[in-house]
């Protein structure tokens, strides 16, 4: 089992690359309107601090149930902005 601390550091990373995409998606399609490239950057953002509040809190009684849990949500969750990002325009 990795450390917690660098999963941790893997979901900041997945969330700063989501921003980064949809930053430069929305330089790309200057007709996006700015409230809906808020309203995605402030879904990363939460999702961000689910699953980075989620590590903190591991239940040991069932702790790879959790992390294939976890694993499971963030990429569900990885796609869902996806999908939203790239429906904008």
């Amino acid at each position: 089992m990795a450390k917690r601390k660098n999963l941790k550091k893997a979901v900041n990373l997945v969330c700063e690359n989501l921003l980064i995409e949809l930053w430069a998606y929305g330089q790309m399609h200057k007709n996006i309107p700015p409230d809906d490239i808020e309203n995605i950057a402030q879904s990363i953002l939460m999702m961000q601090n689910d699953f980075v509040s989620r590590l903190s809190h591991v239940d040991k009684h069932q702790v790879n149930r959790f992390f294939q849990q976890l694993h499971d949500d963030l990429s569900v969750s990885t796609n869902e902005i996806i999908d939203h990002i790239f429906h904008l325009a």
